[in-house]
């Protein structure tokens, strides 16, 4: 029928896996970095933001330390992403729900901000289905720019009005806003986030829970 979702993209870290990322000690070692640049980092963005924002700012004075900054930076977030990865466990009913989505003839997509080696590896020993995967390595622009649902959604063949998009952050809220999808919220124990804060049209507390909502609101397959 019109409108029918046949297209499901899904947020990685804490979403359809468990992935304890020490982002703290990420920002704390990249911040670190800061004494041997000349600039200040502006530690109220978010970790790749704030490191895009200090290089253009170095590369205004050197374009060479600039490079040298991003590369010791990004080697700062890959550590820590690698150390999280090789204990990252599925979060529960994750797999079933997707291999009945799949079964039904959903797509589904995978958009993270987390580079592509470490999605590859846990997705690798995990055994997850999915059509698509796009990291931060694979666009320009990621979430919260809705350019990288819609480029994801490109290569899939799909539009926006019948995607949805599934996250536990607010940047997978606004890029699926931004991206005219319809968007649920999986609600994590322990978030700080309320309603209010981003408004999805779903709310999960669970991913097999997606399952209801697609019986419930007509979505393809139910």
């Amino acid at each position: 029928m019109p409108g029918e979702i046949d297209t499901i993209l899904f947020d990685f870290d804490g979403t359809l896996v468990e992935v304890s990322i020490d982002f703290a000690k990420m920002r704390r070692d990249i911040l670190a970095l800061q004494p041997g640049y000349g600039v200040p980092i502006n530690d109220k963005l978010y970790i790749l933001e704030m490191i895009d924002d200090a290089k253009k700012r170095i590369a205004e004075q050197d374009e060479q330390k600039a490079i040298a900054f991003e590369e010791k930076a990004n080697e700062i977030v890959l550590s820590v992403e690698i150390e999280a990865a090789s204990i990252a466990q599925l979060l529960p009913g994750t797999k079933e729900t997707l291999n009945i989505l799949k079964s039904q003839g959903t797509k589904i997509g995978i958009v993270t901000r987390n580079c592509r080696q470490v999605v590859e590896f846990v997705l690798e020993r995990t055994q997850l289905p999915y059509d698509i995967l796009l990291t931060r390595d694979d666009v320009k622009k990621i979430k919260p720019d809705p350019e990288h649902l819609l480029t994801a959604l490109r290569l899939l063949g799909s539009e926006p009005q019948r995607s949805l998009m599934v996250g536990d952050h607010t940047t997978d809220i606004i890029a699926g806003k931004g991206a005219d999808m319809k968007t649920a919220w999986l609600k994590r124990p322990n978030t700080s986030l309320s309603l209010d804060d981003i408004s999805p049209d779903f709310v999960l507390v669970e991913i097999p829970k997606l399952l209801e909502i697609v019986a419930l609101h007509g979505l393809k397959g139910a």
